[in-house]
C-alpha cells in the first residue's frame, strides 16, 4: 500500500471528514468569541480560606519525659551521695594502749634474751597523727593479739614524755613495731621504728 492509498483510507475513517469548517475569521467564530468575552465569571469568595490549624500536640508527654529524666538524675545523684556518705561514715575499729610513765630506775635487758610473755600483742603500723599525749597508727599487720584497724598510744597525764621513752620518737608517716602486754606498751627496744633487726625479732617472737 502506497502513501496515497493509506491517506485515502484514513480520510474515509475520519469521523469529521466532510464536515464543513468555519474559518477563524468568519462571522460564526466572531460571534462565538464575543459571547465568550461577555460572559461573566461566577462569583467567588475573594477572601482566602483560612488554613485549617493542625491539631495541637499535647505538651504533657514531653513534660512527663522531662520530669522523669530529672527524677532519674536526682535519684542517681542521691544514690551516689548516699553511697559516699555510707563509705565515709564507716567506722574504723580502734584499740588503745598506754605508754608507761618514764622510770629512770628501770633496767633494760638484751633483746636477744627476751622471752615474750603469754598474751604479748604485736603489730606493725604507720603513724597518721601525733598529738600532745597521743599517737595514732594505722595497723599494717597484726603479728598477734588484735584485729583493729588502728591503734592509739596514750601517755599518762603526769608523764607526757612517756611517748618518747626508750628512744621512740613517733613521726607522721613513719612505720613502727609495737608490742603491748595487758594494754601497756613494752619499751626498752621491744617497740620502736621498723628496722631489719627488730623485724627479725618479731618474726621470732610471733611465729606465723
Amino acid at each position: 500500500m502506497n502513501d496515497e492509498a493509506l491517506y485515502e483510507q484514513l480520510r474515509r475513517l475520519d469521523p469529521a471528514a466532510g464536515v464543513p469548517i468555519d474559518p477563524a475569521t468568519g462571522p460564526r467564530a466572531t460571534a462565538l468569541m464575543e459571547q465568550i468575552m461577555n460572559t461573566p465569571f461566577p462569583a467567588t469568595d475573594a477572601s482566602p480560606s483560612a488554613p485549617v490549624p493542625a491539631p495541637a500536640r499535647s505538651r504533657w508527654p514531653k513534660l512527663a519525659l522531662a520530669a522523669a529524666a530529672a527524677v532519674a538524675v536526682v535519684g542517681g545523684a542521691a544514690f551516689a551521695v548516699a553511697n559516699i556518705g555510707g563509705n565515709d561514715t564507716a567506722k574504723k575499729t580502734s584499740v588503745s594502749f598506754a605508754m608507761a610513765a618514764p622510770n629512770p630506775s628501770m633496767m633494760c635487758i638484751n633483746l636477744d634474751g627476751f622471752q615474750p610473755p603469754a598474751g604479748l600483742v604485736g603489730l606493725r603500723g604507720t603513724v597518721t597523727a601525733v598529738a600532745e599525749g597521743s599517737v595514732t597508727l594505722t595497723v599494717d599487720h597484726w603479728f598477734a593479739g588484735g584485729t583493729a584497724d588502728q591503734v592509739v598510744l596514750t601517755a599518762p597525764a603526769d608523764g607526757p614524755n612517756a611517748l618518747t621513752e626508750g628512744g621512740i620518737e613517733f613521726s607522721v608517716g613513719g612505720q613502727y613495731l609495737v608490742a603491748a602486754l595487758d594494754g601497756q606498751v613494752q619499751t626498752c627496744g621491744v617497740s620502736g621504728p621498723v628496722d631489719p633487726a627488730l623485724e627479725a625479732l618479731y618474726a621470732k617472737w610471733f611465729p606465723a
